[in-house]
């Protein structure tokens, strides 16, 4: 073994060249897998902390439909602004009390999501996208913002607080300065139609945890939200009828006459339209906002507790007890911005995988043309009578040996460059590789994992490279020797 070691080696020192052509090139295969697979792994992590740290907890509770939704609505973009109405939690008082007394639960609090229009008159209208929360436990489930002016939104008060870079995107966009304090006037659509509120901007804020991708959302009091997104309370009793509205309605007819109006009893009883149609207490009844109504539960567990085994346990509870609920991770919480990442490291590695194997096929190549050079050599040896064995496993050492030389130093030039990207971050000044790596400035981590990828790659290299090479070299005879002498 120690000789066909040794016999390998002089021979990749003595084709120097084509060495180092097939070595830059597993370098350079090796260096940029390393480094991509790096940044991608670092940037699902960092889209996880922002999603699960601010918005979707460990766990995230909702109500079961066919369609999909996430905890920013319908996933069907298709069905125009807001989408299809997100399904409401049944049974929600007898969730809560549920989930106090589960093991492993850090904290909890319940959300409603919309969609909201800022209108600013002249200066046009501002896209939003609206949390409603009861401030007092959602603030302590998710306590990765900061306030940088005004104050946090208080439990039972109507009122907006907005991330800093909305603000600054509102005053680029449409030349308002919002400013705490200021009334806001929020338009929400919905199969009902159009509603309006109007509430004052109490906060700005800005994440502890940076999450590019939801600078848009705005906290809102659940109230407010739940009028917008016309999450009222029905009414089916009979309403009675005075004898002076009857006449009202029973001469209904005359207004739509080519005739003057003659209003029915009027010169007798005189009825008061002011005091029937300016009454408002059967509409206020029937728009009653409904304050149970919840569209998620987000959960934080404690450290070391599993999430995935904390979701197959709740989804078999909620199956015995048949409730219309579903226990998600926090990826299909976030729903389709979360899973950008996922896709472009899929569409990496498939890039990947291309390159490898042209790699492989430039390698091949290389070293069946080294084999062709070297058949005097070949049949040299088989002459003075090394077997195919020793053939075989001088190539196979010449190509492990070319492959693990050159992919250490892809690894190690590799494991340097994302040491130097995570010391000085890489600056993304595009807003959709913001969104997609979850950050503005991206900062790659060593990893074990990507290590052992990377050599396990390296092997595969040296491996399959071999393989078509060391076939032809054992078809030299030694008649072949002297024939090319």
């Amino acid at each position: 073994m120690g000789t066909i070691f040794k016999i390998a080696l002089r021979n990749l020192v003595q084709h120097k060249v084509k060495t180092l052509i097939v070595g830059a090139l597993i370098t350079l295969g090796i260096l940029l897998t390393f480094v991509g697979n790096s940044l991608f792994e670092s940037a699902a992590k960092g889209v996880k902390r922002g999603y699960s740290e601010n918005f979707t907890g460990d766990v995230m509770i909702m109500g079961q439909s066919e369609k999909a939704f996430s905890l920013f609505g319908s996933q069907d973009f298709s069905a125009g602004p807001g989408g299809e109405p997100i399904p409401v939690i049944q049974h929600y008082p007898e969730l809560v009390e549920f989930i106090k007394s589960y093991p492993g639960v850090m904290g909890f609090s319940a959300q409603v999501s919309g969609f909201g229009i800022l209108n600013f008159d002249e200066a046009g209208m501002g896209f939003n996208l609206l949390f409603g929360v009861d401030p007092e436990t959602y603030f302590k489930t998710f306590h990765s913002i900061k306030i940088v002016e005004g104050r946090m939104l208080a439990n039972g008060e109507p009122g907006i607080m907005m991330s800093r870079k909305r603000i600054e995107d509102i005053k680029k966009q449409n030349k308002v300065s919002l400013k705490v304090g200021q009334e806001i006037s929020l338009e929400g659509f919905s199969k009902s139609g159009l509603k309006i509120r109007t509430v004052p901007l109490v906060g700005i804020y800005e994440y502890i945890v940076p999450t590019q991708a939801l600078e848009i959302v705005s906290f809102i009091d659940v109230q407010t939200l739940r009028a917008l997104n016309a999450m009222t309370v029905g009414t089916a009793k009979e309403t009675p009828i005075d004898d002076a509205t009857k006449k009202l309605l029973d001469s209904a007819d005359d207004f739509f006459s080519d005739g003057p109006v003659a209003a029915a009893g009027a010169a007798k009883d005189k009825v008061d339209l002011n005091a029937i149609l300016g009454d408002k207490t059967k509409r206020a009844e029937l728009a009653t906002v409904d304050s149970g109504s919840w569209h998620n539960l987000m959960i934080r567990l404690n450290d070391g507790v599993s999430p995935s085994q904390t979701i197959s346990e709740l989804n078999k509870v909620f199956s015995e007890k048949n409730w219309p609920l579903k226990a998600v991770g926090w990826k299909e919480a976030a729903g389709t911005s979360a899973a950008l990442t996922d896709v472009a490291q899929i569409i990496f590695n498939i890039v990947v995988i291309i390159l490898a194997i042209v790699a492989v096929i430039i390698i091949i190549n290389t070293l069946v043309i080294s084999v062709m050079e070297r058949t005097a050599e070949i049949g040299t040896m088989r002459a003075l009578g090394a077997q195919k064995p020793f053939v075989r496993q001088l190539f196979v050492w010449e190509t492990m040996l070319l492959a693990g030389f050159f992919g250490l130093v892809g690894i190690v030039i590799g494991s340097l460059s994302v040491v130097a990207l995570n010391l000085i971050g890489l600056p993304l000044d595009n807003e959709f590789l913001q969104v997609l790596f979850g950050s503005k400035n991206l900062k790659p981590e060593l990893s074990l994992v990507q290590v052992v990828l990377s050599i396990g790659f390296t092997l595969f290299i040296g491996v399959v490279s071999w393989i078509y090479p060391v076939s032809i070299a054992l078809k030299v005879s030694p008649l072949k020797a002297i024939a090319s002498e």
